[in-house]
């Protein structure tokens, strides 16, 4: 591909432009250590909010917890916005026959599930939910952080990955024909080979029309639609062995979305059958991906609970030892009592073994807010297992 020197300016400042915020996430990202060499090598004085040597102060920790994930989130978004730019390539263009049937389909003008309706039905839609879930139901700031930055970055890996497998496959979409309009005289492919682009008498849409595989809708709205699943299934707790039936109902609500968005590709000829296929897998694998860095999978006991920020809290006693000091009656249970109490709690707006009512996971744990009160962080994380 030839640039313009225009657009190799550009290039050239977007490829700047992630150097430097590459630079920015890693200088961030620095442990102690290499601040105390830069101060001992450079004779300088470095106060940064998220360095590690400040007082352990609740609001200092606060500080560092922000700036700890400041990076991840300009890094995401950055690079997702960089995705669009591939839209700008001419990608690869497969040769073709002019006898395959498959490829002689209409071209929708219309199409059933646009562009705009597909980001609010599965990328704004799966953001308020989790807003409404882990902001009023449980209250907890922290949740939320960590399901908007786990589907940010789930959707932005899901569609660069697909947008890459676009333009370097090059498959023709099922409408190639009336897109390309060939030549009437145009009846049979050369002898012992195929046709190519160049034989199209119409090429203002040819670009977009050998971009069929894997499909963005479906593994856009899959990963969307299956990151909303893990999310919503944690916090109702389905490996909690009541087996309420309510559950799988309104799961199967993202799940239809998801399959109907890419069906609804080959409604409108735009993809092929093993495209939306291809999407599905592309969109679960990322979506998942996305939601397991900051929460633990549905096996776990406390899989309701995002896990804990990446910087510790200070070193304090355990906290049995400290329910003992402050003259609390709960008793110390064993780890297997502790698993066993918390998956078989009540879920939300369920009932016990006496008709009693119970807010469960989604009701009334406070947190999120949570980082100023070491009871309330406590109750709303996972520990983190840093000896990986």
């Amino acid at each position: 591909m030839i640039l313009c020197p225009t657009c190799r300016d550009f290039v050239i400042a977007v490829q700047l432009s992630i150097l430097c915020c590459y630079s920015i996430c890693c200088f961030v990202s620095f442990p102690p250590s290499v601040y105390l060499a830069i101060q001992e090598t450079f004779n300088m004085d470095i106060k940064l909010p998220w360095n590690k040597s400040l007082p352990t102060s609740e609001a200092s920790r606060r500080w560092r917890i922000v700036w700890s994930y400041l990076p991840d989130w300009c890094l995401t978004i950055f690079l997702w916005g960089i995705f669009y730019l591939l839209d700008t390539i001419d990608g690869y263009r497969r040769l073709f026959s002019v006898t395959d049937t498959s490829l002689a389909h209409p071209f929708a003008h219309h199409e059933r599930i646009p562009i705009w309706l597909l980001i609010v039905l599965c990328g704004i839609v799966p953001g308020v939910l989790i807003i409404i879930v882990g902001g009023l139901f449980r209250r907890s700031l922290w949740d939320v952080h960590s399901g908007i930055l786990g589907l940010i970055l789930s959707l932005g890996l899901s569609e660069t990955f697909t947008d890459i497998i676009k333009i370097t496959v090059g498959r023709p979409r099922p409408d190639l024909f009336d897109r390309c309009q060939l030549p009437s005289d145009l009846t049979s492919d050369p002898t012992h080979g195929l046709t190519s682009w160049t034989a199209c008498t119409r090429t203002d849409l040819l670009n977009d029309g050998f971009r069929s595989f894997p499909s963005g809708h479906s593994s856009f709205s899959w990963c969307g639609m299956w990151f909303l699943i893990l999310y919503m299934a944690a916090k109702m707790r389905v490996y909690n062995r009541l087996g309420y039936t309510y559950k799988s109902w309104l799961l199967l609500a993202p799940l239809s979305c998801a399959s109907l968005v890419a069906v609804s590709r080959t409604m409108d000829y735009r993809h092929h059958a093993t495209d939306v296929i291809a999407g599905a897998i592309i969109g679960i694998l990322t979506g998942w991906w996305g939601y397991r860095q900051y929460y633990p999978p549905l096996s776990h006991p406390q899989s309701y609970k995002p896990y804990a920020p990446r910087i510790p809290k200070p070193a304090e006693l355990p906290l049995h030892h400290r329910h003992s000091m402050e003259g609390t009656n709960t008793p110390f249970l064993s780890p297997e009592q502790q698993q066993q109490q918390q998956t078989r709690s009540p879920l939300p707006g369920s009932f016990d073994g006496n008709g009693n009512g119970s807010s469960g996971a989604m009701g009334n744990d406070r947190g999120l807010g949570g980082m100023g009160n070491d009871h309330g962080e406590d109750a709303e994380t996972v520990p983190r297992d840093n000896t990986v």
